[in-house]
């Protein structure tokens, strides 16, 4: 017997080459057995309204029940510190304008769906996030983690330096101050990578993590709850469900 072949409809080729998927299958979340995430960090200046209409719409065609758009404005608080020096009172009202922004992008994006798929969507803001079942001893842990399990640590710096070159700061890198306050933002976003988020009566286990730079952090999530370091046996004790990550590239 031949095989069959599959075709995509050309919408759905263009989103879904540009995704790479981990903790799961393509297979997997094309049965909708998972409510879906969409993560957009405040910083991302690439991310517009039809990236986040395209989104949208792979994201209710293949979600369980709802989706949840999460806007990270608050967690960005200590990058406007650190890299705009900023005094916290500003950093929080830049934060807020710039979640306001994103938010109405995807308000925007969202009355382009159908009525029915409307319905499935909510914008969560960070403050919403921080009300998620566990989120906040899962916080404590991690933060208290990256003292006691140095290669959880060495992993942490690892991005925060990453970062600081790609922001262009290399004189940041000399404090070791400000290297640990930047970690803190890892430590508010690990939490829902590594659980999911639970809001409103479900469990949001799927991260759409839109990005234009190889990270790497959607790989050390999944070696996190696969096992691979040293804070993985205690971290497994913590954690109330698993999350998995659907990259996805940014032209």
């Amino acid at each position: 017997m031949s095989e069959a072949t599959i075709t995509l409809p050309k919408w759905d080729y263009e989103i879904e080459r540009k995704m790479r998927v981990f903790g799961t299958t393509s297979e997997e979340i094309s049965k909708k057995k998972h409510n879906i995430f969409i993560g957009v960090s405040i910083s991302n200046k690439k991310l517009d309204e039809k990236m986040a209409y395209d989104y949208l719409r792979w994201s209710v065609k293949n979600t369980k029940e709802k989706v949840a758009v999460v806007i990270a404005d608050e967690l960005d608080i200590v990058n406007y510190e650190i890299f705009s020096s900023y005094s916290s009172g500003k950093a929080r009202k830049r934060a807020e304008r710039e979640g306001e922004k994103f938010k109405g992008i995807f308000e925007r994006a969202i009355k382009k769906l159908s009525e029915k798929d409307q319905d499935k969507v909510i914008i969560y803001k960070w403050s919403d996030v921080k009300r998620s079942k566990n989120y906040d001893g899962l916080r404590e842990f991690v933060t208290k983690s990256y003292e006691e399990y140095p290669e959880f640590k060495s992993g942490v710096l690892f991005f925060v330096k990453k970062y600081i070159r790609k922001r262009g700061k290399l004189k940041i890198l000399e404090n070791k101050e400000k290297i640990d306050r930047l970690a803190t933002y890892l430590f508010g976003e690990l939490p829902t990578l590594l659980q999911g988020i639970y809001l409103d009566g479900i469990h949001y286990d799927i991260c759409i993590y839109p990005t234009y730079f190889a990270s790497g952090m959607s790989q050390f999530v999944t070696d996190l709850l696969a096992g691979e370091l040293d804070i993985s046996k205690p971290l497994a004790s913590k954690l109330k469900g698993k999350a998995a990550l659907v990259e996805v590239w940014l032209d």
